[in-house]
């Protein structure tokens, strides 16, 4: 083995039962009994923050840890970190898409 990470892609369905098991399982870990803070974000900075944080840490493995591990740890954080995105908007809202419109003032295109 060369040390590298074998990419396979995969289906849009598949991605999406990834990414519905992890919320089953983010449930799971943070029912209403065992909910911290870390269960119960209230508002989208605490979610982007949260997010953020996992993404450091899969940028910091990547860095620093050998192939392929360090991939199959940035793997496993994205589909935790798009999970994480299902549950802000389960508990912040949904917004869908919409056509281009006006964007804040200093947002990058």
């Amino acid at each position: 083995m060369s040390g590298r990470l074998t990419v396979r892609k995969a289906a849009r369905s598949e991605v999406y039962n990834a990414i519905d098991g992890e919320r089953e399982y983010q449930d799971s870990k943070w029912t209403p009994e065992a909910a911290t803070t870390a269960g119960q974000h209230e508002n989208p900075l605490e979610w982007l923050t949260y997010m953020k944080n996992y993404c450091e840490e899969a940028i910091n493995v990547m860095c620093r840890q050998a192939e392929p591990g360090a991939s199959e740890f940035a793997l496993h954080t994205i589909r935790k970190v798009a999970a994480l995105g299902v549950a802000a908007m389960e508990q912040c809202g949904v917004r869908t898409r919409q056509a281009e419109g006006p964007r804040p003032i200093g947002a990058q295109r």
